[in-house]
């Protein structure tokens, strides 16, 4: 079966002082991380994890009083570990042919049906790549033939690519190895670093999403133009 995964438990130091949780900024007229959640639900994925901290009980009082995609959520309480745990949290749930489409909650992105083409990709680990305009700013992936991922570079000036991920999905019996190469990474694993390291003994995959737009609010200037963002692509 299909699921989402969405790592809710940042603290959101960038975008302070708002007062509530970063994945409850109002853009043009909803939580931003509503964005991600449409998405999802359009694309069929009708399960979704919201992977959140004990003190975001903001967050989830909202999306399980207000949001229109209550029904969709299930919620998950953890401590802060970072990005890649935040995204497998459910894995502890589901079989190991099951599958996880994660995103993340501050960012709003176009072709909306991205998931629906990361969806069509065939692989264990496929990302969905965006031209974002800034790939020193994230992480850049560099494929191959097939869609088959060569590299994946975290925030490095002049990247060999100006495609970076904002998107993806994970068979759940992928995510023990993933799990064992975060590891070997001192401090808080990075998703980005971990992907790289699978994708040089296993095949993994990304698609690159024509006419794609992304916007991560998670800087004051970038949320200011939030609104204006969306208004553009109605």
């Amino acid at each position: 079966m299909q699921y989402g995964s969405i790592p809710a438990g940042g603290l959101g130091t960038r975008l302070q002082p708002i007062g509530f949780s970063k994945e409850l900024a109002p853009v043009a007229g909803r939580a931003v991380i509503e964005y991600l959640i449409e998405r999802m639900v359009a694309s069929g994925i009708e399960k979704i994890f919201i992977n959140t901290a004990e003190d975001k009980t903001d967050l989830i009082r909202y999306l399980s009083t207000k949001s229109e995609y209550r029904d969709h959520l299930i919620y998950l309480v953890r401590e802060r570990k970072g990005l890649l745990d935040g995204i497998i949290q459910p894995a502890q749930f589901l079989r190991g042919d099951d599958e996880l489409f994660f995103g993340l909650p501050d960012t709003i992105w176009y072709p909306t049906d991205g998931f629906s083409q990361v969806m069509d990709q065939p692989g264990k680990v496929v990302l969905g790549l965006f031209d974002t305009g800034t790939p020193d700013s994230f992480d850049s992936v560099v494929t191959g033939d097939n869609n088959q991922i060569q590299s994946v570079e975290v925030k490095v000036a002049n990247p060999k690519s100006k495609w970076t991920w904002g998107i993806g999905k994970l068979t759940v019996s992928e995510i023990p190895l993933l799990t064992k190469l975060a590891g070997k990474q001192e401090g808080t694993p990075l998703f980005g670093v971990a992907a790289h390291d699978y994708a040089q003994s296993h095949p993994a995959f990304a698609v690159e999403l024509s006419g794609s737009s992304y916007l991560d609010i998670g800087q004051p200037e970038a949320y200011a133009q939030a609104d204006q963002f969306v208004q553009s692509h109605s």
